[in-house]
């Protein structure tokens, strides 16, 4: 085998599959040649690449890839779906992509490459078509946060791939692909980083592979196979020093992602250890990720920390859904640019839900202390109060809590708490509600949750809603959307 392949020969593979392995490849990397990236470079295939093409080549029905973030999962999906709709007769093709978002993001790849070799995009779809109709041959790209088992059944693909399993809501697209293939002799091929629930459909698929007759490590890579199904995964050792760049970039094994990308990554004021081991190392990491060390809140206190009366206060509103929680926060600009947080948490009363009320009359009681330069709040759980409190005045600023909004806000957050930018008097419920934060996964990066627990965090999120506002007066102008 190509030397330029790490570990072809640990597949197992029949000389015939071996062969036919081969030619796979070959007209693969020769489709390759002539597709474009986004970069107008010819897309060339890492050596890494050749490795999992010969795998699903070589007759393997099931083929799974666990590799860092950033090293070209969805430019090779995006590629392979195309070539099997060139060489596929009535192809019946699906990407599985995490959210709605991540389809958007994959199938506009895929399109891109299909108009390059003549292929039929229908964007209203989310499909590309071989012709017109559908019947000839289609590619479609599904969202595992849209899908449900309903609308899969009946399918019989030809090959299913799957992009960011650890962050699929739950196992339906997996599921629906991998139980059909018989039906029409087809194939699979998983990509994804580590995950961090065990329990969840990656982390099931990985303990069974870890229990294959055949399981072997060297360095960074290990493969675990039997006759029908292959792993393979880049990254870390277990007990590894990962602060070593150079162990983190042997995780990583495509040649763009260098030790200098990964610096700079690492550096980034919101990276934390728990997301670097996960997302550029590959190791699994515990699911109730604490989103800050504990530490960091406390080093924020001032025993003084009180906003004056008349001062100008930025609001944010959380209003919990049924029995949960709700909170008020806001915040105020220092001369020495530090934002002073205070709170207050409405509890509700038994099995009824919050009299939305005592929110309104809460901010009455602010506007008439200080001057309230901007209330933000998620229109979904406050819009009737919101144009009520707007009639009177106040300005209301809306807050999604999509990805897109929370996402960024919850980086931005992350990084003045580190820097004790962030100034509170020790409220004990405003840090129990802070210390219970935690990470969730999205297509878009980490945004604050709420851990396993469960516990309220209604003053956290609170404080991210108010949080862009007051920071970009306090920074002028550094915030925007």
């Amino acid at each position: 085998m190509s030397g330029d392949i790490p570990r072809a020969d640990e597949l197992g593979m029949t000389s015939e599959q071996m062969k036919r392995a081969k030619a796979g490849l070959a007209d693969f990397e020769k489709f390759c040649s002539n597709l474009e990236t986004t970069e107008e470079e010819q897309f060339k295939l890492e050596p890494f690449q050749k490795l999992i093409i010969l795998a699903y080549f070589g007759g393997f029905s099931e083929v799974m890839a666990l590799i860092p973030k950033g090293n070209g999962k969805t430019v090779l999906l995006a590629a392979l779906a195309v070539h099997h709709l060139k060489v596929t007769n009535a192809a019946e093709a699906y990407i599985g992509a995490s959210s709605a978002a991540q389809a958007q993001k994959m199938y506009r790849e895929a399109s891109r490459f299909a108009r390059q070799v003549d292929l039929l995009p229908f964007p209203g779809y989310m499909e590309i078509r071989v012709e017109k109709d559908p019947a000839m041959g289609y590619l479609r790209v599904l969202a595992s946060d849209k899908a449900d088992r309903g609308s899969l059944e009946g399918i019989g693909p030809t090959l299913g791939l799957v992009d960011e399993l650890h962050a699929h809501v739950n196992d339906a697209l997996y599921a629906a692909m991998q139980g059909a293939l018989h039906k029409r002799d087809g194939r699979m091929l998983t990509i994804s980083t580590a995950g961090s629930d065990e329990d969840s459909v990656l982390g099931r698929i990985r303990k069974n592979a870890l229990e294959l007759s055949s399981v072997n490590r060297e360095k960074s890579l290990m493969i675990a196979h039997d006759e029908s199904f292959v792993m393979f995964e880049w990254s870390a050792a277990e007990g590894a020093e990962l602060d070593d760049l150079k162990v983190v970039k042997e995780a990583n094994p495509a040649s763009f992602v260098t030790q200098k990308k990964l610096e700079r990554i690492k550096k980034s004021p919101s990276m934390t250890p728990t997301r670097w081991a996960r997302y550029h190392a590959n190791v699994w990491t515990p699911a109730a990720d604490a989103w800050i060390d504990p530490g960091v809140w406390e080093a924020c206190y001032e025993a003084n920390a009180e906003i004056p009366d008349g001062s100008d206060v930025y609001v944010g509103i959380d209003v919990g859904i049924k029995k949960d929680s709700s909170a008020i926060v806001w915040l105020w600009k220092r001369d020495d640019e530090r934002i002073v947080v205070k709170s207050k948490v409405f509890t509700p009363n038994g099995d009824q839900p919050l009299d939305l009320s005592k929110i309104e009359q809460g901010i009455r009681e602010l506007a008439d202390r200080y001057q309230v330069m901007s209330v933000s709040y998620d229109r979904w759980t406050f819009e009737r109060s919101a144009q009520m409190l707007s009639d009177e005045g106040l300005l209301m600023v809306e807050f999604p809590m999509t990805n897109e909004r929370t996402v960024p806000a919850s980086s931005r957050l992350y990084e003045a708490i580190q820097q004790h930018r962030i100034v509170h008097d020790g409220d004990p419920v405003m840090t129990s509600h802070v210390k219970a934060g935690a990470t969730r996964d999205t297509e878009r990066g980490w945004r604050l949750a709420k851990g396993k627990a469960r516990r309220p965090i209604d003053a956290l999120i609170a404080l991210l809603i108010a949080f862009p506002q007051a920071d970009q007066a306090s920074t002028g102008g550094g915030f925007e959307w």
